[in-house]
């Protein structure tokens, strides 16, 4: 574990309040943390960022001049919060070594849009895309926490509506279940740096209101079936409460016949990825995660 991952993780723990928060008041403090990034933007040089906003798509795009491969990232923020800008660093590099673009969405949030508002929003993104005449072979759909939850949830909607799966997906730390097991989530509590079991447990409740809904693969994809899913890569810390739910993703759509690329770490944090280029794991596998996308062209 590097030293920066050391930092990264005690100021994790001093910014984010891990329980005690009722409904409104998680909504109101995640938004503040989620919504003000922290990081400098660096741009590698001979990589735009633009701003797209259109019918079918509102968002950023940050791209090479003349890309092959297109990424529509979804940004995680559990579900109530987050802001593109967050991205930016981590979509430029990918953009560079894939020589390719990314779309960055912006979607609804709950409490004001509970589940499925940010599914369909993302579906309508990809819809955009194929809209734009971008082919399913070259797109790859990407997401964090909430936002790997909705890029599991937005593969299985695209299949359930008969579209073309683009070429691959990756799903950093993905939130995936909102039936967890309380035993699992209290286990884990102690050793995730971000994320509680009681921060989990209050984000079902604000994002899927309603319990029947909640065992619907696209608010807990790792109940889906996922056949004729697009090959996936998955990235996990595993000390971070969310880890056996990304391993119970894992075996659904292995069990699926999808192909599926694991990437855990140990000592790092909840999207560790995202703090390229200042985290010396996250710039290594970053690397790993184009060369995934890559290998599937």
């Amino acid at each position: 574990m590097s030293i920066q991952a050391t930092l990264i993780k005690a100021v994790t723990r001093r910014t984010i309040k891990r329980s005690g928060l009722n409904e409104e008041q998680l909504v109101r403090h995640l938004r503040k943390v989620f919504n003000n990034s922290p990081s400098l933007t660096l741009m590698p040089f001979s990589v735009k960022l633009s701003r797209v906003n259109q019918p079918g798509f509102a968002g950023d795009r940050v791209s090479v001049s003349d890309p092959k491969v297109t990424m529509l990232y979804i940004h995680g923020g559990a579900y109530i919060g987050g802001v593109t800008k967050t991205y930016h660093n981590m979509a430029a590099r990918l953009a560079k070594q894939l020589n390719g673009e990314v779309y960055l969405p912006t979607y609804p949030f709950a409490p004001e849009h509970p589940f499925p508002s940010a599914v369909n929003r993302v579906m309508e993104a990809y819809e955009y895309l194929l809209g734009l005449g971008k082919r399913p072979e070259d797109i790859v759909i990407a997401g964090d926490s909430a936002g790997g939850g909705l890029t599991l949830a937005t593969l299985l909607h695209i299949r359930d509506k008969g579209l073309p799966q683009p070429r691959c997906a990756v799903t950093l730390s993905p939130g995936s279940n909102c039936q967890p097991d309380d035993r699992i989530l209290d286990a884990m509590d102690p050793s995730d740096a971000m994320l509680s079991a009681d921060i989990i447990r209050t984000v079902i409740d604000i994002y899927v209101p309603d319990t029947e809904h909640r065992t619907h693969p696209y608010a807990s994809p790792c109940l889906g079936d996922y056949s004729g899913i697009c090959p996936l890569m998955i990235t996990v810390s595993t000390d971070e409460v969310l880890y056996s739910d990304a391993k119970r993703v894992r075996e659904a759509a292995e069990k699926s016949g999808v192909k599926v690329e694991w990437l855990e770490r140990g000592g790092v944090f909840h999207v560790w990825p995202v703090m390229t280029p200042f985290l010396p794991e996250a710039r290594q596998d970053i690397r790993k995660i184009s060369a995934f996308i890559q290998r599937h062209g």
